[in-house]
């Protein structure tokens, strides 16, 4: 293969760092956990991903992606289909589209965002599996899936930190 054709390749396997880590934190959002009621209040691995990557890097994060990977999600948690591809579709363009506002902050800043955005996410996700099961559900559940998201943010933004610092530069 010829040097400008690697170097092609190389940059495209970089510039999909951003989209392909999203698929690995919808996909660590299926682990089978032997806990009770897990599946219930797992963090929203999908959208920490999504959101970080929506304040950092936005041009290697389109929104057609974001949706796919909601719809990819959607199947794979058996949901009905769209509706994490919508709410992920609705984080990112918020973040993108106030990124001049967030972008640069300090850290507590950023995780405040995160906080109110969670606390968005999980009120609708409630609220729209209560009226699609035509019950209501346990609150109790969208705290601790809310809890465990928000308590992980830090985690997960440092993990995407280091994808970013050693297999981004220059992309």
């Amino acid at each position: 293969m010829s040097e400008p054709i690697q170097r092609a390749v190389d940059r495209a396997v970089r510039r999909s760092f951003p989209m392909a880590t999203a698929v690995v934190a919808s996909l660590a959002g299926l682990i089978d956990v032997p806990a009770a009621e897990y599946n219930r209040i797992a963090p929203a691995f999908t959208l920490i991903a999504v959101y970080c990557w929506s304040v950092w890097r936005p041009d290697l994060l389109p929104l057609s992606g974001v949706f796919l990977i909601g719809l990819f999600e959607d199947l794979l948690r058996g949901l009905p289909l769209g509706l994490t591809a919508l709410m992920l579709l609705v984080a990112a363009g918020f973040v993108q589209h106030q990124r001049a506002y967030i972008f640069g902050r300090s850290n507590p800043f950023l995780w405040l965002v995160f906080g109110l955005l969670t606390v968005s996410w999980m009120t609708v996700e409630w609220l729209a599996m209560s009226i699609l099961l035509g019950q209501i559900l346990d609150p109790e559940a969208a705290a601790f899936r809310y809890a465990a998201t928000f308590g992980l943010l830090p985690v997960g933004a440092a993990l995407l930190l280091a994808v970013q610092r050693s297999g981004m530069q220059n992309v």
